[in-house]
This record gives structure tokens, C-alpha cells and sequence, in this order.
């Protein structure tokens, strides 16, 4: 492989240029169709105007906004699928790894886990054997996280408690 040394520059405008750009992959991008992607998610997200799309490679795209509001509102709607498949989307920031963005947010509803152990603490600990817990929702018994988009998701499994109690949970996946 030929390895090229790029000489340094200043290229902090250009870093600029890009504080309303989100980056997206397709999980499976021999399965999702780029063209239909760039014409459909502005459609999804109600953006028709104010918003534009390149393929990036290598299963990657980034969508340039007018308006900050409009990416917030982008975020608030994940997860999001096209062609049956997980997409990973995220604020573009410089100098991430080649596997930037992967991360997928979900809530993740908990059934099965007995009434008295229902607790933040309980949920945090499901959560972060998933992925990384951003919040708990008790009432709703279901905890937000963050997973990684490469990893399968798993819809059941055995929680152990202290003291040798055992139960069966199945999760179900949802925004």
C-alpha cells in the first residue's frame, strides 16, 4: 500500500463549514440503495427543503442542514432503518475512527423483571451490559442506550440477583 504524507494546514474554516452536518452509515449497505436513501430520509424527516445529501463510501453519507433546529429534530427521531436495515447517525466531528458513526440509540423495554427489583440501579445495570445508559424510564420500565449498530441486538436473557435469584427478560426494541 502507498502511504502519502498530506503536508499540514490550517483547516479550521473548513471544520467550520461542517457545525450543521450529520454523518450517517448503513448497517448493511450492500443491501440499502444510497440514490433512494438521499431522496427518502428528507421526505421522512419532513425536510424536503434545507437539507442536501452525498455518498461518502464505503456505506457512508452526510447531510448538510440550513437550520440547527432541524438536525436537533433529526436526532430526537432515531433510531432510524431504510431498506429493512439499521442506519447510525451523528453530529459530524473531526478525527474519528473509521468505524465513526456505529452508535444506535434506543429505548429498550424490559419485560420480566420482577416488580421489587425495578429500580434505577437495576435498570443502569441492564442498560450498560447492552451498551451505555443515557436514561431510565421506570414508569415505562425501559432504559435508553446507546449500542453498538455493528453488534446483534439481543432479545433475551437471564438477569441474576444477588442472593441466586434468577428470571428470564426479553427486551423489546423501540425509539
Amino acid at each position: 500500500m502507498l502511504k502519502i504524507s498530506v503536508p499540514h494546514f490550517d483547516n479550521s474554516a473548513l471544520i467550520k463549514s461542517y457545525s450543521k452536518t450529520l454523518i450517517g452509515r448503513c448497517m448493511n449497505p450492500e443491501e440499502q440503495d444510497m440514490k433512494a436513501l438521499f431522496l427518502n430520509l428528507p421526505k421522512i424527516w419532513k425536510l424536503e427543503k434545507g437539507v442536501s445529501g452525498k455518498d461518502l463510501g464505503f456505506g457512508k453519507f452526510q447531510f448538510d442542514f440550513e437550520k440547527e433546529e432541524d438536525i436537533e429534530a433529526v436526532l430526537k427521531q432515531q433510531p432510524y432503518h431504510f431498506d429493512y436495515w439499521m442506519l447510525s447517525l451523528a453530529r459530524w466531528q473531526p478525527m474519528k475512527s473509521q468505524s465513526f458513526p456505529s452508535e444506535i440509540l434506543f429505548w429498550v423495554r424490559l419485560l420480566g423483571v420482577p416488580m421489587e427489583f425495578r429500580t434505577v440501579p437495576t435498570f443502569e445495570s441492564i442498560g450498560n451490559a447492552i451498551g451505555r445508559t443515557v436514561d431510565v424510564d421506570l414508569d415505562n420500565v425501559r432504559v435508553q442506550v446507546v449500542v453498538d449498530g455493528f453488534k446483534e441486538l439481543c432479545f433475551e436473557t437471564t438477569l441474576d440477583f444477588k442472593g441466586g435469584e434468577f428470571y428470564e427478560s426479553r427486551k423489546s426494541w423501540s425509539r
